[in-house]
């Protein structure tokens, strides 16, 4: 039987049942298949039929996932929440878990001077390989201390990170109540560690945690934190790493109908890739989503990793992968990916004890790592999308890539809002985009014109939907940028509020 009658066959015979062995399947409809390729080859089908697996090479089984609905999370709670992320309590666990690991991967206490020496020098040559361009740019985690130094520089940033990307991932919607996540290049179970903690704070969600990770290191330290982080939690399921390269994606048994993809702070390590070439990782992951999951990919904010990230999404979507988040399009136009430089920024954490003892009296500007800083993508398999706006074509709104013509006259525009502002005391620079434009376009607020029409522009959320009428065009020629002055009686208007 060829692959594609296999394929039909088994979406046939699976139809009518809820639950049932792949061996038995295999005995009747293609009894010379080894069951461990069958299975790999099935995968894409599963998921897109909402069917697990689990087993072993001795027999599969194969069972349905039932639709489940979004967790929903009170407004009250969704802010209480924010608010405790990467204060010290919140840290606490991770804090104390980390220090075990030191000292049980070094046999000495984690304050040791030693130790600390050795973990210092570890975060040293990691920042400097990671500001190497091109083939030099390195970044292993191979040996004992340079997960130690991960663990103790990066780490409580990019749990407190997570937390934050779940939780707006969970305002969107986009997480059901019981949710079936893969976390690919895992590390030390960042990821993992981050949605345990969230589930303390929303009661209806519980979750089944999958890793990919082909450290050997990182998978000795996830064992140890996410185990013990996770016991106790009657509504997590955590189960072993898988060991393997997500570039091996075709010949990865992984598991199936996948609620929530995820990949923090990996592609940017593909150095060898272009961005075309990590987008095919994306299309190949993509089809371990059940119908309604998604894909989250999460990168560094410094400028040559956001735009590698928006180029590589870019190029990964299509009829089968859409974009939901934050880019909007609203004009359902492809961007001008490979210039746009955008991030969230969110508070501060607050420094941990390890990284107080590390910094001593005098560096805690090498040693202490507490902003939180990133680009994003959210990525579904359906039509859904963040923000549904669109400005009629009967409506005053132009599009931004209309700007040229209309240099030193004052206009009316829709756009979104993609940046913080990143402007000084004296001027609010925000970056903008309706998906039109080839070049950047910066909405400008000098502070004496800020007024009662123009001043909701400082506290809308990133990504939120504005209109703005009685902006002035100019070009700056130095920078390539298109620039949109406001003044007191240019008016700023919400018209869909993004809930980052």
């Amino acid at each position: 039987m060829e692959g594609h009658e296999v394929l039909a066959t088994f979406e046939a015979y699976a139809k009518s049942r809820d639950y049932f062995s792949l061996r038995a399947f295999r005995d009747t409809c293609c009894p010379t298949s080894e069951l461990q390729p069958l299975l790999l080859s099935l995968l894409p089908t599963l998921s897109r039929l909402s069917l697990g697996w689990r087993g072993s090479a001795r027999d599969y089984r194969i069972f349905r996932i039932p639709n489940k609905p979004p967790v929903s999370l009170p407004d009250a709670a969704a802010r209480a929440f924010t608010m405790q992320i990467g204060r010290e309590a919140a840290l606490a666990e991770l804090q104390d878990l980390t220090e075990q690991y030191i000292e049980s991967k070094t046999g000495k206490r984690w304050d040791d001077p030693l130790v600390l020496e050795r973990i210092r020098s570890a975060i040293m040559q990691q920042k400097g390989q990671y500001w190497k361009e091109g083939e030099s740019r390195r970044i292993g985690y191979r040996k004992g201390y340079a997960v130690i130094a991960y663990l103790s520089y990066h780490a409580p940033v990019y749990f407190s990170q997570f937390q934050h990307v779940f939780l707006m991932l969970v305002k969107d919607g986009l997480v059901p109540n019981h949710a079936r996540i893969l976390d690919l290049g895992s590390g030390p179970g960042v990821v993992a560690l981050a949605i345990a903690a969230s589930a303390r704070s929303i009661p209806e969600f519980s979750a089944e945690l999958f890793a990919l990770e082909r450290s050997e290191e990182f998978l000795e330290s996830y064992r140890f934190l996410v185990s013990r982080f996770t016991k106790g939690e009657p509504r997590i399921t955590a189960y072993p790493a898988i060991s393997g390269d997500l570039r091996d994606a075709d010949a990865l048994l992984l598991p199936s109908a996948l609620d929530l993809i995820v990949m923090q702070n990996v592609t940017n390590e593909l150095v060898d890739e272009s961005p075309e070439a990590k987008a095919l990782y994306l299309k190949r992951f993509s089809r371990l989503l059940a119908p309604h999951g998604c894909m989250i990919i999460i990168e560094p904010a410094e400028r040559r990793n956001a735009m590698e990230l928006r180029k590589m999404v870019q190029a990964a979507a299509g009829q089968d992968l859409q974009i939901h988040s934050p880019c909007t399009c609203i004009r359902q136009a492809r961007c001008a990916a490979e210039r746009c430089w955008s991030f969230v920024k969110k508070p501060s954490i607050q420094p941990t004890r390890l990284m107080n003892a590390l910094s001593g009296n005098n560096e805690a500007f090498r040693f202490e790592n507490t902003d939180i800083k990133f680009s994003y993508a959210v990525l579904v398999k359906d039509q859904r999308r963040r923000h549904t706006y669109s400005p009629g074509k009967s409506s005053s709104f132009l599009p931004l890539s209309s700007l040229k013509d209309r240099i030193g006259r004052r206009i009316d525009v829709a756009a979104a809002l993609m940046s913080g502002d990143i402007g000084n005391k004296g001027t609010h620079v925000f970056l903008l985009c309706d998906g039109t434009s080839r070049q950047p376009v910066y909405v400008v607020l000098p502070h004496f014109h800020l007024s009662r029409e123009n001043q909701e522009l400082l506290s809308l959320p990133y990504s939120s939907i504005l209109e703005i009428t009685g902006a002035l065009v100019r070009f700056n020629r130095n920078y390539g940028a298109w620039n949109l002055f406001l003044t007191q009686d240019s008016r700023v208007t919400l018209v869909s509020k993004a809930k980052v």
